[in-house]
């Protein structure tokens, strides 16, 4: 890995943890104007960041299918979240973040390959 890659990575995992940190405050019991976006978009604003710092050393790979290797496995859907039930945002959020988490981690041991079902390669131990 490339050590341009490797620090952009480094900066954007730095800020996906704050972010998880700041979601997994909330208090559902008291929801912040605003939150349930927040809790939708951020995610996949990061994982577009990952993104773009992949394309940037892999040119060979297609934007689309990079993104959709990283946040197209996300087990819950933003449309999945019903109404305004704000531990259905956090949980939303959290998923979300989570993904491009292991996304980060896995392009790092060089196990990221977005043309793999789900972008990451599995070393079975069998």
């Amino acid at each position: 890995m490339s050590q341009g890659l490797d620090a952009e990575l480094s900066h954007i995992y730095e800020r996906c943890i704050e972010e998880v940190r700041r979601i997994a405050a909330l208090d559902p019991a008291k929801p912040v104007e605003g939150w349930s976006q927040y809790t939708c978009t951020s995610a996949n604003e990061f994982a577009a960041d990952v993104e773009m710092a992949w394309i940037k050393v892999h040119p060979e790979h297609e934007v689309r299918d990079t993104y959709r290797a990283i946040m197209g496995s996300v087990p819950i859907e933003r449309a999945s979240v019903s109404g305004d039930l704000p531990t259905g945002y956090i949980t939303y959020g959290l998923t979300s973040f989570a993904r491009v988490l292991q996304c980060i981690e896995a392009m790092r041991a060089g196990r990221f390959d977005p043309q793999v079902p789900g972008g990451i390669i599995r070393h079975d131990e069998g």
